[in-house]
């Protein structure tokens, strides 16, 4: 028998093994009986130890001794015959599907890191059992039997009779004509051998000596031999090592699981079903019924009637009957009930010794001598009939015509040759040369046969001999261009000439393993591809397989071309039934499509992976695979889709059924934007009663990048307030974690309280889906260490009282189904309430997944989080990176909660409009709240009832005395002006648990038109004895609000009076809104001033013919319109206060008033706006001097000791607004600031304010409001007040009086007159 795998052989090794010399065995029942208590037959014993252990030598025909290293001899049954074409195929296929290989290296090609097997022994099995199974061929000897080996025991009491019966039997298979098989190199002269076997452990050795010299007596010396086995009984342990395992051919099985497994298919239809794309799985199940109920269909390479003649040149049907019909021979094939017993359980160390020693005996003393013979015999026939031609027409045609194969002949077997004609002479003796390693020699008869067998036109003849003279080129080591064409033209000869497959096919193994050894690996790839045929689709993808691997070891690797064959490959093992070998395959060639934007190449072999995995009862790669077709940028049509879909949905399906201890599975479909996962943990209270309007807080889909770090200051400022200036180290609160607001420590989340969380899914298909049954996965691990997960609910084991009770630790709420459409995204948003303390994770979404168009097939899985990694923004240069632990939250028990309402605010409001607001605030909690803070971050536009502010604002204690020289701190004024202590009670908490109370506040849009924005930050701290996670809790409310223009108010302090230096304010105003319904009413001015005050009954309006009557009272202004007014100062006495008045002390005494064009709801409306005297008013707000957060030291304590004297004017105004047939009455102020005579300022501001005079510091308290130089006069009153340097702002007004005669009054014209 041949064997070629487990030894690592190289190329050499494996043509030797091919062509060793075969001998025939027969053996007696006694001497079967000996071997058969070895579970091994003679052959069998014989197969580990058939190579030579020493060198042999032989002389050729010149006498000249030749060496002969690692002989092996090739020993087997005379009965054995090759099998039928059907068994053979099954035998092939066996072969094929019992051979694999896990383990795989690596190889780096073009940067892509390839895994292949280390490793082929499928292909290595594959190809000597296709050796094996080949009948004998007329045209070549190297198949024949060379000799016989008669096996005898030496328990035979008749033991030379047994001998002559044996011998007559072998000499009757020799002698038969027409010569059947075994086939015999030269059956008319037969080396026939006799072995004596006997049992050391049984039988007696000198009877056994008797015997065997009545042998030697009978059949010549040379020809016997004695070899003692069984030293042991076989109930012992004798040892040694199992010899034999790896030389046993075994009877191939027809296990039904393996025959569904791996079978063929049985008619075009199911081939298509297993490799086309795409199909439905009702028919891949009905292909697999018929499978399973059906026999392997098997390739053959093999003849398979007794005639070698007939065999090579016949096809044949398959059929159940042709399968059930093979017989096997048990000297050949071992029995399947003998496959696991020990080998050699009767042989000791010594036994294997003398096997060893008789093979090594035999060669040499019986064998080697015959050989010798023999080559003298045909040396001498070749040279008695050399140059004998069979006709003078072949003498003239081998020395003038040259022919080539296929010229003319239409038929290889034209030339018939006996046994004693020369050119069979001149083969066989090439043939004996090679078995026994004398190349030289043999190349010259191979070389001479060939040109013999060319000149006859022989030509299967002639292919025979080019392939074993290329292969005796090679063994001799001076292999060459030529020597490879002749193995190229022997490969071509038997294909296009002989029409013989299976000797090309043999070729092409042998001529594979000679290029290989001269790394022509492109060329060997050729010659295998060309053996690709759709005869034998077993056959082809063993060959293609092997011309892939070729490419990957050329120079350069050539992967896309490994890629490109190993996918054939994979098709023609699919077509041939191995599909673990088709799934490997396509497995292989996807490491090179994968990533490659071969989107269609990586479909097709993704769907082919999954239709093998799911033949193979792979369900999870199947799955794999099938999902892989659902992924983002696919570019198949809906349509298929959709398909793929349905397939997905079945397997998964599927793998559950057969395996429901695996719970949920992960989905393909639709994909979770793991970017997009949003968790908040502060959720506003239940809301309150309409009209009031909960605080906006932070929404799941707040842009919390914009303005955060606004809305941290002011927590800052809160904070430090709140801790009366202890240190400590500030690390602003968060509550929404994002991509941009990662968690690196778990977010912190309150029992009771309910938890948002937020993500897009998207469907990636060209199909709508539906989602159903949706639900949050988690897992809460308690303080105790007990672990609560609600998977239990969607297992079948679990019971209805764990059930219940994960259902009462956490309450979940969502929508209950959600429709995607193709290629859609949808937010997807959820609200757990903990009823329970500890850790929770949440580890995904649980949803029944359907095809819109087919919603009866679905599927239950999961949607998976996965937790991201994050960069800490310390570490921006090192790679070191977190865990984002947005999803594991940290449950801490209940604390205080407070529920913040406003009374609602317009969405648009008119420039500088006061809107009274009422602020509700409530405590949810179970303990009381004792301090409660309000931080804001505009605190020019509200103002509070509930603040009891005893400190003056900094600006103006300026105007009372110097305050260079006091300690300020900038900070502290800062925090001043922008936090506000609310319903501070003393030796009371601000709210007692479950209480209420509301504060009155008021808002005042800006002055400028546009969009307006104003943040409120609400600060409650917590008992330290109720949770020491939470120190403090956070409130949010932000009002976004649009401004819009009302009035236009210019005004200016001029001298009314040149002779007696009286003051007076010009006003100018206009109606600036957009809105042509809405009237404006100037209610009142009010002079805020140190030195001056309103002259009571001295008002002038200007232009009375733009002023109409409205709806609310006889003057007012229509939009557009525009008025002005003058009225007269008069001076005060100096102020006389004490070192630190009240606020509101201080307001009244430099406030004055005088009534304009009050409007009929005045007084309604001052009821419901803070008085410009109050220390909560907007005045006080706009006398103070606001710092921004960034100001710096320097410019603080400047800002403070620079007072500049100024006067505010204080225009109160209302409105009548219409908006969609609803009309609202709004009030508001308009302040105007005066610093300089003739200096006119404006509300809103336009930007080109005048420049005004800065004065030092030391004369700043000093000087009075309007200050008029001493010069009086004309000249002295128009001179300019500016600098040199900006003298060309201002200019001499030459004819003053002149100019402003028409704004005085009667009063001052009557005296200019005089």
């Amino acid at each position: 028998m041949i064997h070629l795998t487990g030894q690592n052989y190289n190329a050499r090794d494996i043509i030797k093994n091919i062509f060793s010399p075969l001998i025939g065995v027969l053996s007696s029942n006694l001497a079967d009986d000996i071997c058969h208590r070895n579970n091994l037959s003679f052959v069998e014993l014989l197969q580990p130890f058939a190579k030579l252990p020493n060198d042999a030598h032989f002389r050729d025909v010149s006498g000249t001794s030749v060496s002969v290293r690692g002989l092996r001899l090739n020993f087997c049954d005379v009965d054995w015959r090759p099998p039928q074409t059907v068994l053979a195929r099954k035998m092939l296929n066996e072969s094929v599907t019992n051979a694999h290989n896990e383990k795989t290296k690596v190889a780096t090609i073009a940067g892509i890191d390839l895994e292949v097997p280390t490793a082929e022994p499928w292909f290595e099995q594959w190809r000597e059992t296709f050796l094996t199974v080949q009948f004998p061929a007329e045209h070549e000897f190297t198949r024949h039997l060379l000799s016989c080996l008669l096996v005898l025991s030496s328990a035979d009491p008749q033991i030379v009779e047994t001998a002559q019966k044996l011998t007559q039997r072998v000499q009757q298979m020799q002698n038969i004509t027409p010569q059947k098989l075994p086939k015999w190199f030269q059956p008319t002269e037969v080396l026939n051998s006799y072995v004596v076997l006997h049992e050391a452990s049984q039988g007696d050795l000198s009877r056994a000596q008797q015997g065997f010299e009545l042998l030697k007596s009978t059949f010549g010396n040379n020809k016997c031999f004695l070899v003692s086995v069984n030293s042991m009984e076989g109930n012992t342990a004798n040892g040694i090592p199992d010899y034999w395992t790896n030389y046993i051919k075994r009877q191939p099985k027809t296990d039904q699981m393996t025959s569904s497994e791996l079978s063929a298919p049985k008619s075009p239809q199911d081939t298509v079903s297993v490799i086309s794309m795409p199909m439905q799985m009702s028919q891949l199940i009905d292909s697999q019924v018929a499978q399973e109920n059906d026999l392997t269909m098997l390739h053959p390479l093999s003849p398979m009637q007794e005639s070698a003649t007939e065999a090579i040149n016949s096809k044949f049907s398959i059929s159940t009957e042709s399968i059930a019909s093979q017989t096997i021979n048990p000297n050949v094939w071992a029995n399947e009930v003998d496959a696991d017993a020990p080998h050699g359980s009767c042989l000791a160390a010594r036994d294997i010794d003398n096997l060893r020693h008789f093979v090594q005996d035999y060669a040499v003393r019986a064998l080697i001598p015959y050989i010798e013979h023999l080559v003298v015999t045909l040396s001498e026939g070749v040279t008695n009939k050399k140059g004998v031609s069979k006709s003078l027409l072949s003498a003239t045609k081998r020395w003038f015509v040259t022919s080539k194969p296929g010229a003319g002949a239409n038929n290889q077997n034209a030339v018939i040759y006996t046994n004693e004609s020369a050119e069979l002479q001149t083969r066989k003796l090439g043939d004996l040369y090679f078995m026994f390693g004398h190349y030289n020699l043999a190349f010259q008869s191979y070389h001479q046969a060939k040109r013999d067998f060319n000149a006859d036109s022989a030509w299967q003849y002639y292919a025979g001999a080019l392939e074993m003279a290329a292969l005796s080129a090679f063994m001799l080591g001076t292999s060459h261009r030529k020597t490879y064409d002749y193995m190229e033209d022997a490969i071509v000869s038997y294909l296009t000439v002989c029409k013989l497959q299976q000797f090309a096919t043999r070729a092409t193994l042998l001529s594979m393993e000679c290029l290989k050894t001269a790394r022509q690996y492109g060329e060997v790839a050729k010659q295998l591809i060309r053996m690709t045929s759709e005869e034998s689709d077993l056959r082809s993808a063993l060959l293609l397989e092997q011309a892939a691997y070729c490419f990957l070891v050329t120079q350069p690797p050539m992967h896309r071309k490994y890629a490109f064959h190993i996918v054939l490959a994979g098709n023609r093992y699919s077509r041939a039934g191995q599909r673990k070998h088709a799934y490997r395959c396509y497995r292989q060639a996807y490491q090179v499509f994968q990533q490659r934007q071969w989107s269609l190449a990586e479909d097709h072999i993704q769907y082919t992976v999954a239709k093998q995995a799911y033949m193979l009862k792979q369900l999870e790669e199947a799955s794999r695979s099938f999902a892989h077709l659902l992924r983002p940028g696919s570019l198949q049509s809906a349509q298929q889709q959709s398909s793929f879909l349905k397939e997905y949905i079945q397997t998964q399906n599927e793998l559950l059924k057969r395996s429901p201890d695996l719970g949920l599975l992960p989905h393909a479909l639709p994909q979770v934007v793991q970017s997009s996962v949003r968790v908040l943990t502060l959720v506003q209270p239940p809301s309150v009663q309409p009209p009031q309007v909960p605080a906006s807080n932070i929404d799941i889909n707040s842009n919390m990048t914009a303005d955060e770090s606004i809305w941290h200051k002011i927590e800052e400022m809160l904070v430090i307030t709140a801790a009366s200036n202890k240190p400590f180290v500030f690390k602003p609160s968060r509550y929404l974690f994002t991509k941009q607001q990662p968690a690196t420590e778990s977010p912190l989340a309150v029992q009771g309280e309910p938890i948002e969380l937020a993500v897009t899914l998207s469907n990636s298909v060209r199909c709508a889906i539906t989602l159903s049954d949706i639900d949050l996965l988690w897992r809460l691990t308690l303080d105790n260490e007990e672990v609560l997960s609600n998977v239990c609910v969607y297992e079948q084991s679990s019971d209805s009282a764990s059930k219940a009770a994960v259902s009462a630790a956490i309450k979940t709420s969502c929508l209950s189904a959600l429709e995607l459409a193709e290629q859609a995204k949808q937010m997807l948003h959820f609200k757990l309430t903990p009823k329970l303390t500890g850790r929770l994770s949440i580890l995904g979404v649980v949803c029944r997944v359907a095809s819109k168009a087919d919603p009866a097939a679905s599927l239950l899985g999961l949607l998976q989080f996965e937790s991201q990694r994050i960069k800490p923004s310390m570490a921006k240069q090192s790679s070191q990176t977190l865990l984002d632990n947005r999803l594991s939250i940290k449950l801490v028990p209940q604390v205080p909660a407070l529920s913040v309402s406003f009374s609602p605010v317009p969405n648009e409001l008119l420039a500088g409009e006061i809107v009274p607001v009422s602020i509700t605030l409530r405590n949810l909690g179970i303990a009381p709240i004792e301090e409660i803070y309000l931080g804001c971050d505009n605190p020019r536009c509200i103002t509070l009832l509930e603040h009891q502010n005893s400190e003056m604002p900094l600006t103006i204690l300026s105007s009372l005395r110097n305050l260079s020289n006091d300690k300020l701190v900038k900070d502290k004024e800062i925090r001043r002006q922008r936090v506000f202590r609310l319903l501070q009670r003393t030796g009371q908490a601000a709210l007692e648990a479950q209480q209420g109370h509301t504060i009155s506040m008021w808002l005042q849009a800006p002055q400028t038109a546009g969009s307006f924005t104003l943040r409120l930050l609400f600060y409650y701290a917590l008992p330290s004895s109720v949770n020491a996670h939470i120190k403090y809790r956070l409130v949010r409310h932000i009002w976004q609000v649009q401004v819009q223009s009302c009035l236009q108010a210019e005004a200016t302090c001029v001298i009314s009076n040149a002779v007696n230096r009286e003051l007076g304010l010009d006003v100018s105003l206009k109606n600036v809104n957009a809105t042509q319904s809405t009237e404006v009413y100037i209610n009142s001015l009010s002079l805020y001033s140190r030195d001056f005050s309103l002259k009571p009954q001295n008002l002038y309006i200007m232009n009375n013919m733009e002023l109409s009557a409205g709806q609310a009272g006889a003057q007012c202004l229509k939009s557009t319109k525009c008025c002005s007014f003058q009225c007269r100062l008069q001076g005060k006495d100096e102020e006389q206060l004490e070192d630190k008045p009240a606020l509101k002390t201080l307001l009244q005494k430099r406030l004055s008033r005088l009534d304009i064009m009050p409007a009929q709801h005045v007084k309604q409306l001052e009821q419901h706006t803070p008085q410009l005297h109050e220390a909560h008013s907007f005045l006080a707000n706009e006398e103070t001097c606001y710092f921004n957060t960034n100001i710096s030291t320097e410019e603080f304590n400047a800002s403070i000791a620079n007072y500049d004297p100024h006067a505010t004017i204080a225009l109160n105004w209302s409105a009548l607004v219409k908006k969609d047939d609803v009309q609202r009455i709004a009030c508001g102020l308009h302040f105007i600031k005066l610093y300089n005579l003739y200096e006119t300022g404006s509300c809103p501001s336009t930007g080109d304010a005048s420049f005004r005079r800065r004065l030092s510091v030391g004369e700043t308290h000093h000087r009075r409001e309007f200050h008029i130089p001493d010069d009086s006069g004309l000249e002295a009153a128009s001179e300019p007040l500016a600098d040199d340097d900006m003298a060309d702002f201002w200019e001499p007004n030459e004819q003053y009086v002149a100019q402003r005669c028409l704004l005085e009054d009667e009063t001052f014209v009557l005296s200019a007159r005089a």
